[in-house]
This record gives C-alpha cells, sequence and structure tokens, in this order.
C-alpha cells in the first residue's frame, strides 16, 4: 500500500471495487443456480399459485428481474447517470428498507414497475436477469474510485443508492425471494 495518505485512500477504492466485482460474481452465481433449479420444473409448476393472492414461481422471478432494472434506471448509458443527493431522509430509508429484507418483513411491492403479470417464460427472465448483470458488470469496469459514493441508482423506498448499496440491498432481495421460491417449490 502507498505511503502517502492520498495514494492509500485511492488504492483502498481500486480494492472496493475489486470487492464489489467480487461480491456481484457471487450474487451472479446464486441467480444462475437458481435459475437451473427452476429449468428442472414444468411449465405448470412454475406457473401454478399457491393461493389467488399469491405469486406462482415465475412470477417470484419475474419480480426479482423487474426490480432490479428499475433500481438500475432501466439499464442506461453510463454518462446518463446523474448523482442524487442522500440526505437524512434517504439514509433512513435505505436503513429501514435493508432491515425489512433481512428480517423478511412482510411488505407490499414498492412500485407498479416491480408488479409482475406472470406472462414471461423463465427463459426470457434469465436473458433479461443477464441483462441487467452485464450491465451492472460494465458499469463496474467504467467505475473510478471517486464514483463509490456517487448516488446514481434509485429505490423507491429506500431512495438514491450507491453502487455498493445497490449490491448488497440486491443480494438480501434476492435471499428473500430464494428463500420464498425454495418453500413454495417444496409444495408443487
Amino acid at each position: 500500500m502507498e505511503r502517502t495518505f492520498w495514494g492509500m485512500v485511492e488504492t483502498n477504492k481500486m480494492t472496493i471495487i475489486s470487492e464489489l466485482r467480487d461480491k456481484l460474481e457471487i450474487y451472479d452465481q446464486h441467480r444462475l443456480a437458481l435459475l437451473d433449479d427452476l429449468e428442472r420444473l414444468s411449465d405448470e409448476q412454475l406457473r401454478r399459485k399457491p393461493g389467488p393472492d399469491n405469486w406462482s414461481l415465475l412470477e417470484i422471478v419475474q419480480h426479482m428481474v423487474l426490480s432490479e432494472r428499475e433500481v438500475l434506471q432501466d439499464l442506461p448509458e453510463s454518462k446518463e447517470l446523474t448523482d442524487r443527493k442522500r440526505g437524512f431522509r434517504a439514509r433512513l430509508s435505505y436503513a429501514v428498507v435493508l432491515a425489512v429484507l433481512r428480517w423478511n418483513i412482510p411488505a407490499p411491492v414498492p412500485s407498479d414497475g416491480m408488479v409482475p403479470d406472470g406472462n414471461t417464460s423463465l427463459s426470457e427472465l434469465r436473458h433479461q436477469w443477464e441483462e441487467n448483470l452485464s450491465w451492472l458488470r460494465d458499469y463496474l469496469d467504467t467505475l473510478r474510485p471517486e464514483d463509490l459514493q456517487r448516488a446514481v441508482f434509485r429505490h423507491p423506498i429506500a431512495g438514491p443508492m450507491t453502487v455498493a448499496q445497490t449490491i448488497h440491498m440486491a443480494r438480501l432481495h434476492f435471499d428473500v425471494h430464494f428463500r420464498q421460491i425454495s418453500k413454495l417449490k417444496s409444495s408443487v
């Protein structure tokens, strides 16, 4: 590590970017394992709802893909991303959303754009999810150390988020729905 204060900061930021890439790859491995597992099920099993107000396995996956895409601002060109102010309210809202996800507290879907319609095939959802992750990988590849604190992503409740916060929330959101899928899969 560099001896100057500024050099250490630069090195630490580059390490953070590398760690974010690693976290994203681990997330992607879990995502692919889930999708591979679901591909073993029939279309009827994927679309079966456990109750009239409950989502099917396919709808849960669609919600995960739609949610991620909305938070990533519909995958714009990196230069189109704008830094948003993160005030006290946004910081508090982010912490509340993390708590809801960590403790698996039932909550309504925060945006109509995140509500699944169940009309997308698993293979198309796989493709869309891969687009999300490919875009995020490309974004990480263009990230400069000074970009780490830029809140360019936005969750409807948590508000503006940095790339690190976005990846962290994506993993927590994935975990919630992975447990939901595991439970539902055992009954189909």
